[in-house]
């Protein structure tokens, strides 16, 4: 009975990381879709140069957790990334030791 609900709830879990992947990857074409381009204006040794004040710049802070067994990998862009990806690997080693405890 509990193996079912497991095996279900993982193939939910992996079908709902794909979705999110999926939408991901979506959401960033359309936001590039939407960015100026830079348009060139002259050339400098017969390299064509760009107008730098049209360029979009946002900064971006990436991070995870591998988790292999109850050992996390963490690893994050900068502290307050890392930090919130140490939480998330606590919440995820207890679940894990939760699963084992109960089956």
């Amino acid at each position: 009975m509990i193996g079912n609900l497991l095996v279900y709830g993982g193939m939910t879990l992996i079908g709902l990381g794909l979705f999110l992947i999926i939408r991901g990857v979506r959401e960033q074409h359309a936001f590039h879709k939407k960015q100026p381009s830079s348009h060139t204006h002259g050339t400098v040794n017969g390299v064509q140069t760009g107008d730098e004040g049209d360029y979009f710049r946002s900064d971006v802070n990436s991070g995870g957790v591998i988790m292999i067994g109850p050992l996390p990998i963490i690893f994050g862009s900068d502290s307050n990334t890392s930090k919130k990806a140490m939480l998330l690997a606590l919440i995820l080693m207890l679940i894990y030791l939760l699963m084992v405890i109960l089956v």
